[in-house]
């Protein structure tokens, strides 16, 4: 029994001798720690954490645009035997002012053939509406010989740069094309065999 009991003893004199130690070492690395920091630094001088700030720039840009989304097209087989009118619709896309020109390449419908005695050419007239985001403009009638490359003046948007939108755009918008004709008197020469002309629309950011 004495025997045990000094045993234990002992052996508890080596656990309190080595958490001593234990301790001391770990005092030691944190005096070294602090002291690394410099003089006069102590751990309750310790930053809490800095904040931080990350700024990130964005840019963005958004050209100036203006297309015809969906062309007019004109399906049906014109008579040119009697009065007509064809019209077809067309699809607007312009995120900017623009301005809008239509051309027609032999200002009238023109005989593919001359022939002695048969019309060589058959006038029409063009209308054109455009709706716009400010709202829809009836742009009115022109005679195909003034929408050419060589008529001076006449029509609002057949020469020159064209009609223009003002202030106001198009998205996602649509036109109207309309063409009239009136059918040959009798004092007038015969339409026979093929004739055509070649419309052209012009759209352009307005400058």
């Amino acid at each position: 029994m004495y025997r045990s009991t000094l045993l234990f003893q002992r052996a508890s004199a080596l656990l309190i001798l080595l958490g001593g130690i234990g301790g001391a070492a770990s005092a030691s690395a944190g005096e070294m720690s602090v002291a690394a920091l410099g003089a006069g630094y102590t751990a309750y001088d310790a930053p809490l954490g800095l904040s931080t700030e990350l700024r990130i720039d964005l840019r963005g840009e958004v050209a100036a645009r203006c297309r015809m989304a969906a062309p007019p097209m004109l399906a049906q087989q014109l008579d040119f035997n009697r009065d007509g009118q064809a019209q077809a619709n067309f699809g607007l896309d312009c995120n900017a002012p623009f301005q809008l020109r239509v051309r027609s390449g032999e200002g009238s419908f023109a005989a593919e053939s001359a022939r002695e005695g048969i019309a060589s050419h058959i006038p029409y007239e063009v209308s054109i509406d455009v709706d716009t985001d400010a709202g829809r403009n009836a742009l009115g009638w022109c005679r195909a010989d003034q929408l050419s490359d060589q008529a001076s003046g006449g029509c609002v948007f057949g020469t020159g740069s064209g009609w223009s939108s003002g202030d106001a755009t198009a998205i996602d918008r649509t036109g109207t094309m309309k063409l009239r004709w009136s059918g040959r008197g009798e004092a007038e020469a015969p339409a026979l065999g093929r004739y055509r002309d070649t419309i052209v629309v012009e759209l352009t950011v307005r400058s």
